[in-house]
């Protein structure tokens, strides 16, 4: 038996990561200097907005619903992050490229821990979908790939002095 005030906190903690998650996505599609990156992860937004909407699901399934305070702390956090210096005073430093991008991978593996949760207690939990949920770690994972392919890359270029 599933402990849904437990999970209800979990869920809601990585609904409220999600919503930090779709904010750097978004700016970092959009600041990217490599059109290619920012093509790619553009291309994420879409895809981890529509998990955003699975979690939405798997907290209604055991009876919660987002926490409003967790998502506007969350939100206001990604906002803060934005601050920390870059080594450029007037423009974007080409490392901002390479610690989103680093950025973006650790949140898409803490979002593979949750999914990766919530498959394991499909197995014994009617509400939850065993094969929406393989699908959507399908996809994660092939995000995670995706990033570490462009953060090497940008990594590269930046430190090679090509960016």
């Amino acid at each position: 038996m599933i402990d849904e005030a437990r999970l209800s906190t979990y869920l809601q903690d990585h609904y409220a990561g999600s919503a930090a998650g779709i904010e750097l996505f978004k700016r970092a599609a959009d600041q990217q200097s490599d059109p290619v990156v920012r093509t790619a992860l553009a291309k994420m937004v879409q895809e981890v907005e529509e998990e955003r909407t699975a979690l939405e699901r798997y907290l209604a399934a055991i009876g919660a619903k987002p926490d409003p305070l967790k998502n506007a702390g969350a939100w206001a956090a990604e906002k803060l992050a934005r601050l920390k210096p870059n080594g450029e005073l007037i423009r974007r430093s080409p490392l901002s490229d390479v610690v989103e991008l680093e950025a973006l991978r650790i949140a898409v593996e803490g979002k593979a821990a949750g999914f990766r949760l919530l498959r394991a207690l499909a197995d014994d939990e009617p509400r939850f979908d065993a094969a929406e949920l393989d699908s959507l770690l399908t996809q994660v994972d092939q995000q995670i790939e995706d990033l570490e392919v462009l953060r090497m890359s940008t990594a590269t270029k930046v430190f090679r002095g090509h960016a």
